[in-house]
């Protein structure tokens, strides 16, 4: 299976260097994108035994929350096929995808799609909070926030557990910076399970000096420094980047899991490329290459 893997990484490489060479392929769309990496998903999960899946379980969840958020706005939008397009290769268990196909309206979506992860992860019941409070955006959040917070208690494989962590701090540092950029004062939104505790994020964002944002991001990724002046997107980036030089450095030493692991990431990185380029059509190319990850 490994040597698959390594194979399919190397054509990985190959497939992007052509992306950034001629550009995307005529009509792609979010729902294209997203649904290529599903599929190569299935293939992955398909090769990997009983153990393997138990282990690296939770990472492909941890993605398949992109694709009810996406499911739910293509409800919105009254967009059935490719709601269907998504769900066909999507390795959410069928209560999900039931719930995600047959419901009405996105109202009664998400209240079917909160009681059916409640019954594995409670704090899930963010999700329908935060559809209250912030709509179809505040629903993605929460059931983001939802899911760390399940996974930070959980018993995890070691590699699985430091990603976990690793993507948690990533979150809090946008977080911290979005708080700092706004003026906002929400403690409760840091979420527990990263390298640095809330309390941590918290304390720089009641400091309101916006230098302590790049000083977190740095102790958070291991840096001694980020890079100046840096935006939302291209703060962003520059974590995202980091954690896959993080888990590429890992999958040579540490194992299958790693491996794993790392594919994974490289195939979601590919697919947020691709989504920027979709995106960034007609953009200044200096500027569309901060958004991208390394």
């Amino acid at each position: 299976m490994l040597t698959r893997l390594c194979g399919r990484r190397a054509a990985l490489a190959a497939a992007w260097s052509a992306v950034r060479a001629r550009g995307l392929a005529p009509g792609v769309s979010d729902e294209r994108i997203w649904q290529a990496l599903l599929a190569e998903f299935e293939w992955l999960y398909g090769q990997l035994d009983r153990a393997l899946r138990r282990c690296v379980g939770p990472v492909f969840v941890l993605f398949e929350l992109k694709t009810i958020v996406l499911c739910v706005r293509n409800k919105a939008a009254h967009r059935t096929l490719e709601i269907d397009g998504l769900l066909g290769r999507s390795l959410l268990a069928a209560p999900l995808r039931q719930a995600l196909k047959d419901e009405p309206n996105v109202r009664a979506t998400i209240a079917a799609v909160t009681a059916v992860v409640a019954a594995e992860a409670p704090p899930a019941r963010e999700a329908a909070d935060g559809y209250a409070s912030g709509g179809l955006r505040g629903f993605e959040d929460g059931l983001m926030r939802g899911y760390l917070v399940h996974v930070a208690t959980a018993p995890l494989d070691a590699t699985v557990s430091r990603f976990f962590a690793a993507f948690t701090d990533l979150r809090n540092v946008m977080i911290l910076y979005k708080q700092m950029h706004w003026g906002i004062a929400d403690p409760a939104a840091f979420i527990h399970g990263g390298t640095l505790g809330p309390v941590v994020f918290e304390r720089a964002r009641a400091s309101k000096d916006p230098a302590v944002v790049a000083e977190v991001a740095s102790r958070a990724i291991g840096r001694k420094s980020l890079p100046p002046a840096a935006t939302e997107g291209g703060l962003e980036t520059v974590l995202l980047s980091t954690l896959s030089q993080r888990l590429h450095q890992a999958a040579r030493t540490d194992g299958a899991v790693a491996v794993i692991v790392d594919y994974l990431w490289r195939k979601y990185a590919e697919a947020r490329n691709s989504a920027v380029l979709l995106h960034g059509a007609g953009t200044d190319a200096s500027e569309l290459e901060r958004e991208l990850i390394a």
